[in-house]
Order: C-alpha cells, then structure tokens, then sequence
C-alpha cells in the first residue's frame, strides 16, 4: 500500500528551490510515495497511458525536467532490447528517456584536503565564482563525481564547494547542497581475497561479467561503442586486455561541440581503464543500456560502474584521483 507524501519529503523538494538551485521538479501524487525520480535527458519526453509507443498521449515534459517514478514495470513489445518503462504522473514512460536519480540534499562540512564527492540531486550548475551572479561552467549531473577542494561562504552566508578541473584551467564553485561526501570505507576493495577474477564484455548480448576463479558473480548492461555512419565507427576493439588505471572521476571531452559526434561530460564517474583511453565507466547521459551506443567505452550504470570499480584491480584508495598498476584480465568479445 501506497503512502502520502510526508511533510519531510515536501520540505526536501522545496528546500531546493531555497538554496537557490534552478532544480523544479514536479511534485509527486500526494497519495503515493515515489521509489527516486527521473530526469528527462532528451528534447522531450512522451507520458503514454500504457507501457507502449502505441499508448495514447497523456502529456510532454521538456528537456531537464524531473518526475516522480513509482514503479519499474514490464512494456507490452516483449521482444524490445529495452524493454524496462516507468510509471510516473498520468502515465507511463520509457526508460530510455529518463536518468534515475534522487533528490537528496546536503549539509555544509569542513573540507582540509581535496575530497571526492558525488551529485545528490538531479543536477546543478556550476559557477566560475561563489556567487549566483558568477557566470555558469557546467552543469553537472546526479551520479557524477569531483574532486572537492575546498569550501567558501559568500557575503550571504551560503557555503559553496570549490571543484577541482581536471582538464586544467579554473576551478569552479556549486553549492554544498548538491554534493554528498564519499567516505573512505565506502571505496573499500570488494572480494579482496578472492582469486582469478577475470572479466567478460559481450559486444553482441551487449552485458559485462565478472567471474571469480571462472564462476560470474555479476552480470550487467551495457552500451559498448558503436558505429554512427561513414567514417564515424567508434565500436569497442575485440581482445583481450587487463585493467591498467583507474580514476574515479573524470572529465571527458572531445571535437568541436558544434560537430554531432563531440562530448563534453565532467565528473565522469568510477572509470576503469582497460585499453588505452578505453575504460568502464558510469553514465549519467543516457539510460539505453542494450545496444551499441558510446565512442568506444564500456558505459554502465553509475552503481553497476562503482562496483566494476571497487571489485577490479588494482586496488584504488578513496584518496587517489589516479592509481596505475597491472590488474584485473578483461576479453572483449
């Protein structure tokens, strides 16, 4: 049986909107608690009355905006490779249109060495100062993760987290209520006596595995590289290779943004290298897991990426925004 939405939960979402973040999301049903939220990551997003395209039209949501989701259900096209749809406010959407995330704030801490942390809330921007007035730097996305310099308070008495900008020039400033901080405990080794671990990503069934002493002990989605037309054939390259470097965030970028195979993705998070710049790591751009989708790497969940990054050698403390040493076999199928 379903719950009301409690006077905490109410004040959670509305205590955003007091930070001054730009976070609006659309109140869930007071009859029924949400299991997280959804935020919609394409141009628009089409609410139907049943889980299928062939449902009727119910309503459109732009680009950013955040639903309530109350359940993962089963869509009628059985033979989909993404078959997973959602059911949130006057209908149902399919998973491919929505980021899963939360809407957690945070308190301020005291920050005396760079920290990681990690987005809490559907997504933020970034200021090249700690000021709203500033000029933005980025938006930055729920499930990803920076490196956490420092702390400032502005003239108003509001605390702003200064991020580290791996690709070099200025740091930037977001508030302390989008940023969770990782504890060290929480990156501890998975399995650290185990032997034989190897991993197994299948192109064609588009999954990854984890074997210990040749038994799976986890199996999850993914969307390797593809192949986007003359010229542009990014698929992940078959062999066989072993995890080399990780860094449990990233900023990623390449080409020019005006062209339609460039990116731009800060705080890429929990990446394991494996090939040269060809890596494991969480997505918080897409929920299309199944199919070839990326520009070579191996995109998985954000939660499927932390564990493939705490289970894997080598062993990488909280405190290293780089560890490189031999590690775990991987073959690319």
């Amino acid at each position: 049986m379903s719950t009301p939405l409690t006077r905490r939960d109410f004040l959670r979402l509305t205590s955003i909107t007091l930070l001054g973040l730009p976070l609006k999301p659309l109140p869930p049903d007071d009859r029924e608690t949400p299991l997280y939220y959804g935020r919609v990551i394409f141009v628009y997003l089409t609410v139907y009355g049943r889980p299928s395209v062939y449902g009727r039209t119910m309503a459109l949501h732009e680009l950013e905006t955040v639903l309530p989701i109350y359940a993962e259900v089963e869509g009628e096209d059985k033979n989909a490779y993404n078959n997973k749809w959602y059911r949130t406010r006057d209908g149902y959407i399919h998973s491919t249109n929505v980021q899963p995330v939360d809407i957690r704030p945070n308190p301020p801490a005291l920050i005396s060495k760079p920290r990681l942390g990690e987005i809490t809330l559907p997504y933020t921007d970034s200021y090249l100062r700690p000021d709203y007035a500033s000029n933005t730097a980025h938006r930055l996305y729920y499930g990803s993760t920076h490196w956490v310099s420092g702390s400032k308070v502005d003239g108003r008495n509001r605390t702003w987290y200064e991020l580290l900008n791996d690709r070099g020039g200025d740091n930037y400033y977001v508030p302390v209520a989008a940023v969770r901080l990782i504890a060290s405990d929480e990156l501890n080794p998975l399995s650290p006596n185990a032997v034989n671990k190897s991993i197994r990503i299948d192109t064609t069934a588009q999954t990854i595995t984890a074997y210990e002493d040749e038994a799976p002990v986890l199996t999850a989605r993914t969307s390797s590289g593809g192949e986007f037309g003359s010229g542009k054939d990014f698929r992940t390259p078959l062999g066989d290779y072993v995890i080399d470097r990780k860094r449990p965030s990233r900023h990623m970028a390449a080409g020019d943004l005006a062209a339609d195979d460039s990116y731009d993705l800060p705080g890429v998070p929990w990446v394991s290298y494996f090939n040269g710049g060809i890596a494991i790591h969480g997505t918080y751009w897409h929920n299309d897991y199944g199919r070839a989708w990326s520009h070579g790497c191996i995109n998985v969940s954000p939660q499927d990426a932390k564990w493939f990054y705490r289970w894997t050698l080598p062993a990488a403390p909280a405190d290293r925004p780089l560890i490189q040493a031999r590690g775990t076999p991987v073959t690319v199928v």
